[in-house]
């Protein structure tokens, strides 16, 4: 590496961000990332998520960003017209939610804004207002935004709140999905926020995005000793089946239960659960509240057996999920065996104090209910003792519970003391059991969230059974087999994503898309709800290609009718018809309709792999069920999460760093270098200042070593060598590996190449060329600072023009990438020389005391009989007598011909990168190539080198060990 010498880390970044902000003046006064139709040009249009502006943009945005930016300047440079438009998210609950706790003074979000946002004190008062607070976070926004150095055109931008054009755009877009049957108006369980009043989307959520409300059973416990009206202890449960194993009623001590009376009958429930049972449709009064210990001691029979079963206390159960009540089956649920065995243990004084007698509690014994391959009649204990597990509290029950119930799930059978479900499959016993205990009055459905979810406002959500809202159609099947197709035709980055979209589009089921609060576009039928944050953000990307012209007053908002739309995405209606419902001139008209058809399809999309359940996919539905199949999306590319020192990005927990921030302590591309060196496909990245600080000197030794290059007359002139021809032929290799590693958005691997991979290869030829020719060495910089320029782009577009460089690299082209047999041979040639040079290295650490040695390269007779075997041994063929007797031959007898050509098959394995055509010459020319390199290795090794053939070595017994590609090296001691 080559080492700067710049002075301390600050006084770098300053030197670089000087640099950024003249590069970056000079892109904005050229205007060159404006944009429109070419069609002498193919065009790329490419998008990233427009950000929310509840708050200032993070590294977990600009790594995903800068991924697209690095595609853009990459698609630039092979000669295409790209487009790379931005716009920022205000619709939903995260702004309305963040600006109404600073309203009602929450000092942690106060806190917030101005330790982790940089907010002023004196600016809080007016983050209440939601439009002031968003548009404070866009203008910081924007600004940071130009400062990385992303290649916007900003002609196109626009917000999804306060836009009356974008509004008419969600609009005609929720028309014609309903038109076409892809919305309907049903009840359904949804994630509700009971703050809000409002179902909560991924994107409206604070924790929990990716939930989703699952099925619970509800199983009713008669209490005894009821003499009226029976009381009900309500379990929930996920197996209805394993009541024939119960053996207690679990409750937990210190939570607070309710007696109401639900749906006229007597429930003991959780208080919590019983609002939730409100929002599900049950009718529920409250009688009486229950704190959990006052249950304990009691007993409920089981509504099947009759069994007797003791209400026992338990800490692992939480009364803010299900009922709050758990029916024990210790046999085959290891939390339930765990508490039970923590119970046991306690001693008669202990329990007494409970209301619970030591007998009582001992003398529960575990009931084995299901019969499952591998594991005998308590699959629980035993997954509990191989894995250690002793406490109600050990964070492995959570696997441990895993474990035990797909093994069940997949294999298991009811017993015989099952009643009339022995024998058969617990997955189908599951279903039987429910239905005969509903059918009987003792089972109801329970709707629950697996995790938590807590809204933007800050309200822990439920789950609600909402009547009459509007639903997406995700389950419809036509819609997806055409997600599906859509899928399986576009580029999908990395590939192993592709499964996981295939799977997301399985699972979905109807999905509301709208709620009640929040800012955003109305449902045109129904004005009372408001079009959900991730349903209006589904085919936005089209209306880049129109928000141009209503940004310059070109078009007006109000002339954004569904007529306007039709026209422009469909070609719907004659353009005089349209002109005049419109109001938009019939050139216009036209000119919108032709960006919209050049730039369409989107050519990529990429963001964070968190987006695959939601966003992204929801994009791929939206644009089939809308546009027909020539403008669906082409590619979709998906990153890992980015972490913070090694720990998830949690704002609330203040492990946040802005993206301003960052530019501020190391710059813009020392910033981009960091966070696309990270990783790549779906491994989660690391931002850690060690590698920002790295990244610093990386570049400053960088600008040091093109500053130097480009300010000293270099000793080469004329003709170049073949060491210069070797550097600009393997260049050419490593731009085309650059051009592969982009086209599949691998941006870690092109970067690494275009980086690291082609600064060794200059360092190679440093150290074998003290003669460095002036043109071969330029222009190997210039077309270095090219490769270079998707990554970091401003220190390459500066160091170009330092090199003598002219106008903006964007406008260069890419550098050649082809390679004729005379570049792919010097390769192969300086690849032997690496190696011959590394095995005399290697054993000269073995003899130091010489200082002289052979290099004995094959005799002409092994090497005539390589080059006829080449074609025959090339991609691992196999040895065949003929073979042995074609080389026993030429070597005398079919033992030595055999381990000749085994060892000569080892060799060759060793280049398989270089056709049999240059192997054969590289052979051939193996003795003259080593006499040329023969001062080289001397001054390498500090020791004299000599080559010779086999006839003149010093060992003739070692000698006849040299085989073509694979000399025999022998120090000699004199």
């Amino acid at each position: 590496m080559y080492l700067s010498d710049s002075g301390d880390m600050a006084s770098r970044v300053k030197r670089l961000r000087e640099i950024e902000r003249k590069v970056n003046g000079l892109w904005y006064s050229s205007r060159i990332y404006e944009v429109d139709p070419d069609r002498s040009k193919p065009k790329k249009l490419v998008t990233f998520p427009y950000p929310y502006m509840n708050g200032s943009l993070h590294v977990g945005h600009a790594l995903s960003a800068t991924r697209v930016d690095a595609y853009a300047r990459f698609m630039r440079l092979m000669g295409y017209n790209v487009l790379f438009p931005w716009a920022w998210h205000w619709t939903g609950e995260p702004i309305m939610g963040s600006a109404k706790r600073v309203k009602q003074g929450d000092r942690k979000i106060i806190e917030t804004l101005v330790k982790l946002d940089g907010v002023p004190e004196s600016e809080i008062p007016n983050f209440a207002d939601p439009y002031y607070f968003a548009r404070y976070f866009t203008k910081e926004g924007r600004d940071v935004v130009r400062e990385i150095g992303f290649s916007v055109d900003w002609r196109r931008e626009f917000t999804t709140a306060l836009n009356e054009g974008y509004a008419r755009f969600v609009t005609w877009q929720y028309l014609t999905l309903r038109e076409k049957g892809y919305i309907t108006q049903g009840t359904h369980p949804v994630v509700w926020c009971p703050n809000d009043k409002s179902p909560t989307g991924d994107h409206d959520r604070a924790e929990g995005e990716g939930v989703s409300p699952e099925e619970l059973f509800l199983i009713k416990f008669p209490m005894k000793g009821e003499d009226v009206q029976p009381t009900f202890i309500v379990a929930a449960t996920f197996r209805p089946e394993t009541i024939f194993g119960a053996t207690n009623i679990w409750v937990q001590p210190e939570g607070v239960y309710t007696l109401a009376l639900i749906d006229g009958e007597k429930w003991i429930v959780s208080e919590y659960s019983s609002t939730v049972l409100a929002e599900q449709k049950h009718d529920v009064k409250r009688l009486s509240r229950l704190n959990g210990k006052d249950l304990v001691g009691r007993v409920a029979a089981n509504p099947l057996t009759n069994t007797e079963l003791p209400v026992l206390p338990a800490d692992f159960v939480d009364p803010l999920f299900g009922t709050g009540v758990v029916y024990s089956v210790p046999a085959h649920a290891p939390y339930d065996y765990a508490a039970l065995r923590e119970l046991q243990r306690l001693d008669e004084q202990a329990l007494f104090k409970m209301g619970l007698s030591l007998e009582r509690v001992r003398s529960i014994t575990p009931i084995s209910i299901i019969r499952v391959e591998g594991y005998g009649d308590y699959p629980a204990i035993e997954v509990c003792n191989s894995m250690g597990i002793v406490s109600q509290r050990d964070e492995k029950l959570d696997q441990a519970t895993q474990r035990v119930y797909q093994a069940e799930y997949a294999k298991g059978v009811m017993k015989d003391n099952c009643g009339k479900y022995s024998g058969i499959r617990v997955s189908d016993a599951k279903k039987l059991v429910f239905e005969d205990l509903k059918n009987m009055g003792f089972a109801a459905v329970y709707y629950e969230l697996p995790s938590p979810v807590v809204c933007r406002c800050g309200t822990r959500c439920i789950v609600k059974i909402l009547e009459n809202q509007w639903f997406l159609r995700y389950g419809d099947a036509d819609w997806k087999s055409k997600a599906k197709l859509c899928v399986e035709r576009m580029g999908v980055y990395p590939h192993e994503a592709r499964q996981w979209f295939l799977d997301v589009i399985d699972w979905l089921q109807n999905k509301p898309c709208a709620r009640r609060s929040g800012l955003g576009t109305p449902l045109p039928w129904d004005k009372e709800w408001i079009v959900e944050t991730l349903s209006d953000s589904t085919v936005y990307m089209a209306y880049y290609t129109i928000s141009k012209y209503v940004n310059t007053g070109a078009v007006s908002p109000t002339s954004l009718t569904p007529e306007f739309f039709d026209y422009v995405f469909y070609g719907k209606g004659e353009l005089s018809t349209v002109a005049r419902l419109t109001g938009v001139d019939e050139e216009t008209l036209r000119s919108v309709r032709e960006e919209f058809l050049y730039w369409y399809p989107v050519d990529l999309r990429n963001s964070a792999k968190e987006l695959i359940p939601n966003h992204l996919t929801f994009f791929i539905f939206h644009h089939v069920a809308l546009f027909p199949e020539e403008h669906w999306p082409k590619a979709v590319s998906t990153n890992g999460m980015l972490t913070l020192e090694g720990q998830p990005m949690h704002k609330s927990k203040g492990n946040f760093v802005s993206l301003k921030q960052a530019i501020q302590e190391y710059g813009a591309d020392a910033t981009r270098l960091t966070l696309l060196n990270g990783t790549e496909n779906l491994n989660d990245p690391d931002w850690n200042r060690t590698a920002a600080s790295n990244s610093v000197d990386k570049l400053s030794s960088l600008l040091d070593l093109v500053e130097h290059v480009a300010s000293n007359q270099l000793s080469g002139a004329g003709e170049l060598s073949d060491i210069d021809r070797w550097l600009l032929a393997r260049f050419k290799e490593k731009a085309r590996r650059v051009k592969e590693h982009m086209g599949e958005m691998r941006t870690r691997s092109a970067l690494n190449v275009a980086l690291f991979e082609v600064w060794e290869d200059y360092r190679r030829y440093l150290k074998r060329n003290g003669n460095r020719n002036q043109a071969a060495v330029h222009q190997f910089f210039k077309w270095w600072m090219i490769i270079l320029h998707p990554f970091i782009p401003h220190l390459s577009q500066w160091c170009y023009a330092k090199l003598g460089g002219s106008g903006l690299i964007e406008h260069v082209g890419y550098p050649p990438t082809e390679l004729d047999d005379e570049d792919v041979f010097l390769m192969a040639r300086e690849e032997y020389i690496r190696r011959v040079e590394e095995d005399v290295v290697n054993l000269q650490r073995l003899m130091r005391e010489s200082r002289s040695a052979e290099i004995v390269v094959a005799d002409r007779r092994r090497i005539e009989l390589a080059k006829a075997l080449i074609p025959q041994l090339r991609g691992g063929g196999r040895i065949t007598p003929q073979m042995v007797e074609f080389a026993a031959k030429e070597l005398g007898d079919k033992k030595s011909a055999s381990g000749y050509i085994q060892r000569f098959i080892r060799s060759l394995s060793e280049w398989r990168e270089f056709d049999q055509a240059i192997l054969a010459r590289l052979i051939e020319e193996e003795a003259s190539t080593l006499r040329d390199a023969s001062s080289y290795l001397r001054e390498v090794c500090g020791v004299e080198i000599r080559v010779v053939g086999v006839n003149d070595a010093s060992d003739k017994i070692r000698a006849e060990n040299a085989i073509p590609l694979k000399p025999t090296i022998t120090f000699l001691r004199q």
